[in-house]
C-alpha cells in the first residue's frame, strides 16, 4: 500500500508519553531514582513504511538489477539473433547466450535460417478462397486449377525480418502470380500432359527473381505441381475434346505409320528402277561403241579388200537372216539359170558373178 507521507511526519513528531519509573521508590529522571528515561528508537525503524515492508530505495534497486538481468537471451543454432536498438537494426549476434540492453533500449529478434518452409495453393482446406487462387486461364484460352506447393528457406534473415512486412504472405502471392504468368504461356494439353516439369522449373525461377527483386531475403527451393484438372462445370465437355483430340491424334500416327511403311518401300523400287535404267544405258552405250568399233574394223578390212568384204558380209547376212535354212551356193551359169526358175531372181536379169 502506498506510504502516507504527512500522515508519517505528524506520527514522528507528536511527543512521546513520560514512561512510568520502574523499582519500589518514588521516582524521577535522577539517578537516585533508580529509573531509566524513554529509550530511543532506531532510524530504521522510524522509516519503516506501513505494513513494516522495506524502504521504496530497495525496491527500486531490485527492479533495476531485475530490469538489467533481462537483456541475457539465448541464440539456438539454427537461428540468428536480430538486435534493434530505439527500433533500428543494429547487429546480428550468432548462437549462444547472448546479452542487449533490454527493453525500451534495445530488442531483439531471433529468425530461424535453416528450416525448410512451405505452403499450398489450391489445396483441399483452402476453401472458396483456395479455389479462385487455384483458378488459372491457359495460352489457348482454356481455364483450369492448379494445385501447386512451395518450399523455401530464409537465406537473409536481416532483409527477411525487416525489408517486408509480411514476407511469407508476400512470398505466397508472388507464387500465385508466378504460376499464372507461365500457365498463361503454355496450353491446357501441356499443363495436363508432358509440360508439368517445365512449368514447375520456369515458375521456380520466375518466383525466384520476384523474391530478388522485392529484397525479402527469402530463396525458393522447389515448386512441385499436385494437381491439374479442369473445373467440374466443364469437365463432360472437356473429356468430348479430349477424346476428338485422341482419335486425331490416333488417325494421324497410322497414317505417319503407313507413310513410315510405303516410303521405304517406294524408294527401293524406284532406286531399282534408277539402277536398271542405269544399266540398260550402259549397256546400250557399250553396245553403241561394240557396233561402231565393228564397223570401223569392217570398213578397214573392206578398204583392203572390197570384193572379199563384200562376199563375207553376203554370207554373214544370209547367215542370220536365215540362221535354221539349208542353204546352197550356185555360181556362174548355173546360178543364172536356175535362179528365175525359183522364183528369187525379182524379175531383174542376175548380174553375172565377179561384176
Amino acid at each position: 500500500m502506498p506510504m502516507d507521507w504527512e500522515q508519517w511526519q505528524k506520527k514522528r513528531q507528536k511527543p512521546t508519553p513520560p514512561r512510568k519509573p520502574e523499582g519500589n521508590g518514588g521516582g524521577g529522571n535522577g539517578s537516585g531514582g533508580g529509573g531509566q528515561g524513554p529509550k530511543q528508537d532506531s532510524v530504521f525503524s522510524k522509516m519503516k513504511m506501513p505494513g513494516g515492508l522495506p524502504p521504496f530505495w530497495i525496491f527500486g534497486v531490485v527492479v533495476i538489477v531485475v530490469w538489467l538481468l533481462s537483456g541475457f537471451f539465448t541464440v539456438e543454432p539454427y537461428e540468428r539473433g536480430l538486435i534493434r536498438r530505439f527500433g533500428k537494426y543494429h547487429a546480428s549476434v550468432e548462437e549462444g547466450l547472448r546479452y542487449h540492453w533490454p527493453w525500451p533500449v534495445e530488442s531483439v529478434t531471433k529468425v530461424n535460417f535453416t528450416q525448410t518452409r512451405q505452403f499450398e495453393v489450391g489445396g483441399g482446406n483452402s476453401g472458396s478462397k483456395g479455389l479462385d487462387e487455384a483458378t488459372m486461364l491457359t495460352n489457348d484460352e482454356n481455364i483450369v486449377n492448379i494445385q501447386f506447393v512451395v518450399q523455401y528457406k530464409v537465406d537473409d534473415p536481416v532483409a527477411y525480418a525487416f525489408h517486408i512486412y509480411d514476407p511469407d504472405k508476400a512470398i505466397r502471392d508472388a507464387a500465385i502470380s508466378a504460376m499464372r504468368e507461365v500457365i498463361g504461356r503454355n496450353t491446357i494439353y501441356g499443363a495436363l500432359t508432358d509440360q508439368r516439369a517445365a512449368i514447375q522449373t520456369d515458375t521456380r525461377e520466375t518466383l525466384q527473381a520476384m523474391m530478388v527483386k522485392y529484397g525479402t531475403g527469402l530463396v525458393v527451393d522447389n515448386v512441385e505441381l499436385q494437381d491439374v484438372h479442369v473445373p467440374n462445370e466443364v469437365m463432360q465437355a472437356f473429356k468430348d475434346v479430349t477424346s476428338a483430340r485422341e482419335d486425331s491424334e490416333r488417325f494421324i500416327n497410322e497414317a505417319r505409320g503407313y507413310r513410315n511403311n510405303k516410303l521405304p518401300e517406294a524408294e527401293a523400287k524406284a532406286y531399282a528402277l534408277i539402277a536398271q535404267a542405269q544399266a540398260y544405258k550402259a549397256e546400250r552405250i557399250n553396245i553403241a561403241k561394240g557396233d561402231s568399233a565393228r564397223f570401223v574394223s569392217l570398213l578397214t578390212e573392206y578398204r583392203k579388200a572390197p570384193e572379199v568384204t563384200r562376199q563375207r558380209l553376203i554370207l554373214e547376212t544370209m547367215d542370220s537372216v536365215l540362221p535354221s535354212s539349208q542353204k546352197y551356193l550356185l555360181t556362174g551359169g548355173t546360178g543364172r539359170s536356175l535362179l528365175p526358175l525359183l522364183g528369187l531372181g525379182g524379175g531383174r536379169t542376175p548380174v553375172p558373178a565377179g561384176q
